[in-house]
C-alpha cells in the first residue's frame, strides 16, 4: 500500500517500491493538474475521512483486526479489496459488463506506444521487469533517470483522472 508519506507533490512522484518476480513498480508520476487537484480538493478531505474513522478503525467493529495507524497513514485510505468491488461494481452499472483493472495497464501500453513512445519506456513506467534475455542490459547499461521518464509520461500519457470517484466511495 502506497503511504501518505510515499507521495512527493513538490516533484509530482509517488515512490512505490514494489518488486515481484515479474513487476518492478519503484515511481509513478503525477500531471501537474492532478497535484493541484490532490493538494486542493482530495488531502482536505481526505483529513477529515482519516479523523471521521479514525475511532471506527481502532474499535474494529468489523472484526478484522487492522492497523489503525497504517490505515491512517495509506495515501487512500480504503480497503483494497472493497475498492476493487466498487470499481467492478460501477462498471457493471455503466458499462454493463466486468470491468478487469488490468484493462486500464492495457490501455495504457496501447496509447503510450500508439503515441511513439519506445517500448523500453513505457515497459519501464509500468514497472515491467525485463525478461532474462535483456535483464543484463537493463540492470547494468540502460537506466533513464525519474526525469527523462517523467517528460515521456508528462508529453504522451493519456489524461485520464477518476480521483473524485474515489472520494465518493468513502462516504
Amino acid at each position: 500500500m502506497v503511504s501518505i508519506d510515499d507521495a512527493d507533490l513538490e516533484h509530482g512522484v509517488i515512490h512505490i517500491g514494489k518488486i515481484t518476480e515479474t513487476k518492478r513498480a519503484f515511481i509513478a508520476f503525477l500531471r501537474p493538474e492532478v497535484i493541484d487537484w490532490i493538494k486542493r480538493e482530495y488531502l482536505p478531505v481526505r483529513e477529515s475521512l482519516v479523523k471521521a474513522k479514525l475511532g471506527i478503525i481502532k474499535a474494529d467493529y468489523l472484526d478484522v483486526n487492522p492497523n489503525a495507524d497504517e490505515w491512517s497513514r495509506r495515501f487512500m485510505p480504503f480497503d483494497r479489496d472493497r475498492l476493487r468491488r466498487e470499481i467492478k461494481e460501477s462498471a457493471r452499472q455503466v458499462l454493463g459488463r466486468e470491468f478487469e483493472l488490468y484493462e486500464l495497464r492495457k490501455f495504457f501500453a496501447t496509447y503510450m506506444i500508439s503515441q511513439g513512445v519506445p517500448e523500453s519506456i513505457v515497459n519501464t513506467l509500468q514497472g515491467r521487469a525485463p525478461s532474462s534475455e535483456f535483464r543484463v542490459l537493463v540492470e547494468h547499461y540502460w537506466s533513464p533517470r525519474y526525469e527523462e521518464l517523467r517528460q515521456w509520461y508528462l508529453k504522451f500519457a493519456p489524461r485520464v483522472c477518476c480521483f473524485t470517484y474515489l472520494l465518493k466511495l468513502s462516504y
